[in-house]
């Protein structure tokens, strides 16, 4: 990996990560949302500053995660989540994402938090590939969905 800067994500990084994130949403989805992701961004770092991370190269935001520590959601006491994760097609495959993964997991660890948990689509074989490599396995859940 290059000379990469880990550390909590502020206001002045959205646009950039925001950025990053539009390039992998469905077309159309966009459109759909009722919220801009630069205010759910906003949101994820002022309830909770050290769940949000970037990853930066040269003063430019190449990757991100947000996470979010939940307390007595779905039946367990407090838990952290990883609500999106996302790097820029031009620095996959160097190790950003996992070095994001596990700084949010170590900050996790320092809360007391002993179980992480996330959702992904079932045919997105990269991102589970991905959960897989900063030690993710199947966990008690079963994703249900009501339209």
């Amino acid at each position: 990996m290059t000379d990469i800067d880990i550390r909590p994500m502020s206001e002045n990084d959205i646009t950039q990560a925001a950025a990053i994130h539009r390039r992998f949403i469905e077309t159309g989805l966009i459109d759909k949302a009722e919220y801009s992701i630069e205010d759910l961004f906003a949101a994820f770092i002022k309830r909770s500053p050290r769940t949000c991370i970037i990853a930066k190269e040269d003063g430019i935001v190449v990757g991100f995660i947000v996470g979010d520590i939940k307390e007595w959601s779905y039946g367990v006491e407090r838990t952290g989540w990883i609500e999106i994760v996302g790097v820029s097609p031009e620095h996959m495959g160097k190790g950003i994402g996992k070095a994001l993964g596990e700084a949010l997991l170590g900050y996790f660890r320092e809360e007391g938090i002993k179980e992480v948990y996330t959702s992904v689509r079932w045919d997105s074989g990269d991102l589970i590939e991905f959960f897989k490599s900063i030690g993710f396995d199947k966990s008690g859940f079963i994703n249900l969905i009501y339209e």
